[in-house]
């Protein structure tokens, strides 16, 4: 990358990252967080924090047209997170803990045989995450998954699929190892 592409990059990271800020008050937004696509598919709660640096991506690609973020109020959203709604929806619920290093896609590239991976479109319908869950650190939240409300995912779980309100989940793929309550 040259000197002018990244001066540019930084310049307009910094724009969508301001017109963030000013598109949602009630939202505390770390001065390194990378937001890029669409602010109008943008929904912010009150009191949330999107800590950096996080990337954000809110937009259309792959040929999937339903790119849109929603996060709740009283989200904590931790470091060094990527957070890529690519065409599908991603909602996370209210007074949720999202800590650092923490993936959360809505769709991924189709694997049919034959064709180049990189040359076929995207598949996914996006990911729920219900109020009051808690992602630990490195959990990867995968295209389809649905996260009931009050949930605990441990630490570099990889989540796909439904997860029981109130479950506790650990592994790779994630599965229920406790209850809350």
């Amino acid at each position: 990358m040259s000197l002018k592409d990244l001066a540019r990059s930084l310049r307009d990271g910094a724009l969508a990252r301001e017109r963030l800020r000013r598109a949602f008050p009630q939202a505390t937004i770390g001065s390194d967080v990378k937001f890029g696509g669409e602010l109008d598919r943008t929904r912010l709660g009150r009191d949330v924090t999107i800590a950096g640096p996080t990337v954000v991506y809110v937009g259309d690609g792959g040929g999937l047209s339903g790119g849109r973020l929603e996060v709740g109020d009283r989200t904590y959203i931790g470091e060094f997170n990527n957070i890529r709604c690519a065409g599908a929806p991603i909602t996370i619920g209210r007074a949720c803990l999202i800590s650092q290093h923490v993936t959360i896609v809505g769709s991924n590239h189709r694997i049919a045989p034959g064709v180049p991976i990189v040359d076929q479109e995207w598949a996914g319908d996006g990911v729920v995450i219900g109020d009051d869950v808690w992602l630990g650190a490195g959990v990867v939240v995968l295209p389809g998954a649905r996260i009931g409300d009050g949930c605990v995912v441990a630490a570099n779980s990889v989540v796909r699929g439904e997860v029981e309100a109130n479950s506790v989940v650990a592994g790779s793929p994630a599965r229920v190892v406790g209850r809350r309550g």
